[in-house]
């Protein structure tokens, strides 16, 4: 009877070893955050610090815009990281230029950069913050931000970081990265109700041959809500060379919003 046990105990423990080996291992989120961080060439320096703060791209394809399909002729975004803000700058087939910006929780329409500025729709500031922290550098930041807040699962063989973000009050964002390569391959943006599916592929050195960088950002762009495609862009050209982005929030909206950023 003791050696029956015995066998039994051996299968059991020969069974537990062999599902722990098979089991995928989880890393930690500092190795998420490293690994995630230099696949893109977002450290720099011998001491492998975060050096992206601003970036530029352009791209072409179709997005909707006030509620109706465009089909773009020209599209433009400009993110500073260090003052929490973006502009996209755009213009559709057969409609009026559109600008829009964001800089911390303030948010508000151009005609032209810097130029005729009147204030967003009311929940513009959030849903535009949020689009700064899905980009690849910017989950990066955000889930750094997070500290303790962020999470790591493994889910069908992708890393999933997982963390709130800081900034956009109610906002989380789940980004799932190639265990491999550790580029970013998608991320799930909730705010609220409303949660965006964001897809990233062929990462590249989009600069120009001539601009080089080695800092790798996703050719295109796909994002969804439910089975609505709201963005399907094609990136044309980055600088990613810390160009000069500035998004000063224009008096007139400064004073009509007393919580205003920088």
């Amino acid at each position: 009877m003791r050696t029956r046990l015995l066998a039994v105990l051996g299968v059991g423990t020969l069974v537990v070893s062999i599902l722990d080996a098979q089991a995928p291992k989880v890393p930690t989120v500092k190795e998420v955050l490293y690994s995630a961080a230099d696949s893109i060439g977002q450290l720099r320096t011998a001491n492998e610090v975060d050096r992206i703060a601003t970036m530029n791209y352009t791209a072409t394809g179709t997005l909707t815009a006030g509620n109706q399909p465009c089909t773009l002729k020209e599209y433009k975004a400009s993110i500073n990281w260090l003052h929490k803000g973006m502009r996209v700058d755009y213009t559709c087939d057969g409609q009026p230029r559109r600008v829009e910006v964001v800089n911390h929780a303030v948010a508000w329409n151009e005609t032209a950069p810097g130029v005729g500025a009147a204030p967003a729709p009311a929940g513009a500031a959030a849903e535009r913050q949020l689009m700064l922290w899905t980009l690849p550098a910017g989950v990066v930041k955000a889930a750094t931000a997070a500290a303790a807040a962020a999470t790591v699962a493994v889910e069908g063989g992708r890393t999933v970081l997982a963390f709130p973000v800081a900034d956009v009050p109610g906002a989380t964002i789940r980004a799932f990265y190639n265990p491999g390569s550790y580029l970013l391959e998608r991320v799930e943006a909730r705010l609220g109700a409303v949660v965006t599916d964001i897809t990233y592929s062929e990462h590249g050195d989009w600069n120009g041959e001539d601009y080089l960088s080695d800092v790798q950002f996703p050719k295109r762009i796909v994002s969804k809500r439910g089975a609505t495609t709201i963005a399907d862009l094609t990136i044309e050209k980055t600088n990613t060379y810390n160009p000069y982005v500035i998004m000063p929030v224009p008096p007139n909206i400064k004073a009509g919003t007393p919580a205003a950023g920088r």
